[in-house]
């Protein structure tokens, strides 16, 4: 079936590894149904699913294992946004291919970092490359802009808005806190004169939620945030409520998305700060899981999460863990 991409709120799914390194597919999965039946998109293989520590065989598993899991549970218009970026553009194009054999949707690629010293300040090198694998991908490619894992290389708003333009391009993730530069891709995508040119909307996303309103106001569609593992059903709610104080314009309404966006933007932080290990230990110690470990363990050379961190978890985490069970 065509599944559709568009405005509201994705997880970033960790990958749960199991103490002898192997995926525990299990736990992926309860985690993809969980989050999708809390009214959350799904991403796979991203930057909180160490995509870099995957293997070729162990993508095409996983995704392959979501899809039917998520068909299984009814959640078939549920799409999957599948991290495929790879080294070069031709390994990413490989990917974006087996991902969409596996059951994958929609690709989110990011700008190969490797050669930084090379190419990181080559704006034609940078675009030539996202023109080529959108060119060749059989899925629909979302732009990931994350300088803290490309080295460095972070994408400004002229050079997205220049690559809005392909046909095969439909969106970005800015996971670089840039809410102005997010306003000015969405000012331009929003135009009577762009969406003629280019009639699949081009959804902006931030990569966190600690802004998630002001970012609304400012245009953007939605998020996408690793704190979606943890309190996904908080998350929804955020984005609804600020959705409806968007468009209601009273007062009450804008007040009572103020209060949770306080109440989500330390959670957030507490997420940041712990880091992929740090978030695995709050899925797993937060999360109604039937006994299995939800998030598990990481891949070296991450460090497995400490006990300093764990602490901070269980004390930053306890307003957001309240607020999710009541809903």
């Amino acid at each position: 079936m065509t599944r559709a991409f568009g405005p509201g709120v994705m997880a970033p799914l960790v990958t749960p590894f199991k103490k002898n390194g192997d995926v525990d597919i299990e736990a992926y999965t309860a985690q993809v149904v969980r989050c999708a039946s809390a009214g959350m998109g799904i991403v796979i293989s991203g930057t909180n699913g160490e995509a870099s520590h995957l293997n070729a065989e162990e993508r095409v598993a996983i995704i392959s294992a979501s899809r039917a899991a998520l068909d299984k549970a009814g959640l078939e218009a549920t799409p999957l946004l599948v991290g495929t970026g790879g080294n070069s553009a031709r390994e990413t194009i490989k990917l974006s291919k087996e991902a969409k054999d596996a059951g994958a949707d929609f690709a989110i690629v990011i700008t190969p970092g490797y050669f930084a010293f090379v190419m990181g300040k080559d704006r034609k090198a940078i675009a030539d490359f996202f023109i080529e694998v959108a060119d060749n991908s059989p899925l629909p490619i979302m732009i990931y802009n994350f300088p803290g894992a490309a080295a460095g290389i972070d994408l400004d708003s002229d050079l997205i808005i220049e690559l809005s333009a392909h046909q095969n391009i439909i969106g970005v993730k800015l996971t670089c806190a840039g809410i102005g530069k997010g306003h000015r891709i969405s000012r331009h995508v929003h135009t009577a004169e762009y969406k003629k040119a280019h009639p699949t909307p081009f959804i902006v996303m931030p990569g966190f939620t600690d802004y998630m309103l002001p970012a609304l106001v400012a245009g953007s569609d939605g998020v996408i945030t690793g704190t979606g593992n943890v309190i996904p059903k908080t998350i929804v709610h955020l984005y609804n409520l600020s959705r409806k104080a968007l468009t209601s314009g009273n007062p009450k309404d804008l007040e009572a998305a103020l209060a949770v966006q306080d109440i989500v933007s330390q959670a957030d932080w507490i997420i940041v700060k712990a880091g992929i290990a740090g978030t695995k230990y709050a899925l797993t110690k937060f999360s109604s899981s039937g006994g299995l470990d939800l998030g598990g363990y990481v891949r070296s050379p991450l460090p497995q999460v400490t006990e300093a961190t764990k602490k901070m978890v269980d004390e930053g985490m306890q307003e957001s863990i309240a607020l999710e069970n009541s809903l």
